[in-house]
């Protein structure tokens, strides 16, 4: 599965959805993945189903609810919830935006924040981002 990097613009991946484990790659690219220090999270289609997948452990996003919030000493925390209950939570500091920006928004936040904006996309309750999502990643997309 090729994947475009989040956060490296231009950078592509495939990844072994049996293991989790990244190696460099091109061509077109059906979903996002965010390099951790720890494991890959990638979210991406294959013909049949979007997928959420970190490490390797992989969720049909049909099938779970995915939260992203901040704690009270900032920082944050990606959450996968299925039908046995919570399945992930991870907690992550929350990227530095840098020198204080005035121009700096929520469209800055997400595209900072893998996690963030993968919840956002997965939160929709009319389902219109998840089909946007599978659809498009589906059909796949050039890397830059």
């Amino acid at each position: 599965m090729i994947l475009r990097d989040y956060d490296h613009h231009g950078r592509t991946w495939e990844l072994n959805p049996r293991t989790g484990l990244l190696s460099p790659a091109s061509g077109r690219c059906h979903g996002f993945v965010h390099v951790g220090a720890d494991a890959a999270t990638a979210l991406y289609a294959d013909a049949e189903t979007l997928w959420l997948q970190h490490a390797e452990h992989r969720w049909n996003c049909a099938t779970v609810t995915v939260r992203q919030s901040t704690r009270a000493d900032g920082t944050r925390l990606f959450t996968v919830e299925d039908a046995h209950g919570t399945a992930l939570e991870l907690p992550y500091p929350a990227p530095d935006s840098g020198p204080f920006d005035p121009t700096y928004d929520w469209i800055d936040a997400e595209a900072d924040d893998f996690y963030l904006w993968t919840a956002g996309r997965l939160a929709d309750g009319e389902a219109t981002s998840h089909t946007t999502l599978f659809t498009h990643f589906r059909a796949g997309f050039l890397p830059s």
